[in-house]
């Protein structure tokens, strides 16, 4: 039977993954307490979340948020990572900490509401963050503008030019 303080961490994290734009199943074993430390710390820099839950709970949340599709995943020992901003920048944290050797073994990513497995989070860490892509996203709609009003300034310029030269041949 659930206790309160289980139905509290069900609702909870019901929320947080119904808000959430990524979430990371990782496979923790092995690790020890300073590398988590410094692990959760790189994550909340990034506005994600590390927590060790227990799956059954976990599973509780995913369904009662309308997730099942990671049921299959929710075996081991697991880390779950939720990223709510950007859904790239905790696959991009994985990497830098796994760049020696495999510290945390990713099972599967729930990634705008589409699942994938743990050897496809390399491919996400690729793509660029939410930051990089709306930067290209304004110049590229900037590009058009500038080159408008650069072609439509030259005419002018041109004229204010000759009008310039007629004006200095007068005097």
């Amino acid at each position: 039977m659930p206790t309160e303080q289980k139905r509290k961490i069900v609702a909870e994290y019901t929320e947080k993954f119904k808000e959430a734009k990524a979430v990371y199943i990782a496979d923790y074993t092995g690790i020890d307490v300073a590398t988590v430390t410094e692990v959760r710390n790189k994550f909340r820099e990034k506005n994600a979340e590390y927590k060790v839950l227990k799956n059954r709970l976990a599973k509780r949340a995913f369904n009662a948020a309308g997730i099942t599709e990671l049921d299959d995943h929710l075996t081991g020992v697991n880390a779950y990572i939720i990223g709510y901003e950007d859904p790239v920048a905790p696959a991009k944290i994985f990497e830098e900490v796994n760049k020696g050797d495999e510290v945390l073994k990713l099972h599967a990513v729930l990634f705008e509401g589409k699942v994938f497995g743990g050897e496809d989070a390399k491919e996400i860490a690729k793509l660029p963050t939410r930051d990089a892509l709306l930067g290209q996203f304004v110049g590229m709609l900037a590009s058009p503008m500038q080159k408008l009003a650069a072609t439509i300034q030259a005419p002018m310029q041109k004229m204010v030019g000759v009008l310039n030269a007629l004006k200095d041949n007068k005097e």
